[in-house]
């Protein structure tokens, strides 16, 4: 734990796009100092396990995906789909496994104590939706939440003129959301296209889930569109962020599209924080009567709510 919460909330990370982890592979990952090996099996399910084998501490990166088991590299002792340890040699040993969901296309994994909840529910039959990458940031992951729901850095970097005033609000399950309303005002290609869309202002809500998923909902007129971020924590206090962009469309083709331009139009979105963000040494504001101030020492509040996974 640190002033600002946990360095690693229990929670679901995103891992990436499903379809890169075809049957038979295994991919390794970090979350927050934990090590872990992703596999599917070649029936096509995923398991997720603590990175060293219970046997003897083998990394199993370099394990082999054998039918709907994983083979050690060290010993080649199987390890089964629920952990158990095929032919153990007399030893009653298993393997740690973490939930993991395949989910609107993408493979999320909890770890910590996540209670009964699985990812964050969207109805992916009313969106077209696709990966939208990922990048790292050499910050802790509460500094890149914070700048997400800093009220004033979106007009003096993101050029969106607030018409209305923005509401704070704790929702209690480990979960804060901010309901806003701007107008573009930036000259860039990206803000030009929103501003045509967006007559009538941009109406938006950012939801935040323990900590380390945030939700983006925007509705210009009857469009509407989201993207979910999942701001994965590094062992060394740095943070990875990935990604999905989703956008209701009135068929497939057009959907298919939408989403790619939504893609195209956050990561413009995104290149605006990278200048300022080079070499931050952020940290939480002294009490003030501005908004801006306000918000962020009540989502620091938030932040010293959550459970270290």
């Amino acid at each position: 734990m640190s002033a600002l919460g946990p360095a690693l909330p229990g929670n679901w990370y995103l891992l990436g796009p499903s379809s890169r982890l075809k049957p038979g592979a295994a991919r390794s990952f970090d979350v927050g100092g934990t090590a872990l090996v992703v596999w599917r099996g070649m029936s096509g399910t995923v398991q997720a396990f603590a990175a060293h084998c219970a046997h003897m501490g083998c990394h199993l990166g370099g394990a082999l995906v054998v039918g709907d088991t994983l083979r050690c590299p060290l010993h080649h002792r199987l390890i089964g789909p629920d952990g158990a340890f095929r032919h153990a040699g007399g030893q009653a040993l298993a393997q740690p496994a973490f939930p993991v969901r395949d989910h609107l296309g993408c493979l999320f994994v909890a770890v910590g104590n996540v209670g009964a909840e699985g990812p964050v529910e969207i109805d992916r039959a009313a969106f077209s939706t696709c990966y939208a990458g990922e990048h790292h940031f050499p910050l802790a992951w509460q500094v890149l939440v914070a700048n997400g729901f800093d009220v004033e850095h979106l007009a003096s970097v993101h050029q969106r003129q607030l018409v209305e005033p923005p509401d704070l609000t704790e929702l209690g399950e480990r979960r804060i959301r901010l309901r806003y309303r701007t107008r573009p005002t930036g000259q860039s290609l990206g803000d030009r296209v929103m501003g045509w869309l967006a007559a009538d202002g941009v109406r938006g809500t950012i939801s935040c889930f323990s900590g380390t998923t945030m939700l983006v909902e925007s509705a210009v007129g009857k469009r509407r569109a989201f993207i979910l971020l999942s701001f994965v924590p590094g062992g060394d206090g740095s943070t990875t962020i990935r990604g999905i962009v989703g956008v209701k469309a009135r068929s497939k083709y057009v959907g298919w599209l939408a989403v790619r331009v939504a893609a195209l139009l956050f990561k413009s979105f995104l290149a605006k924080d990278l200048g300022v963000l080079d070499r931050l040494e952020w940290h939480e504001p002294a009490p003030s009567p501005a908004l801006g101030d306000r918000f962020t020492r009540q989502l620091c509040d938030y932040f010293r709510t959550l459970a270290d996974a």
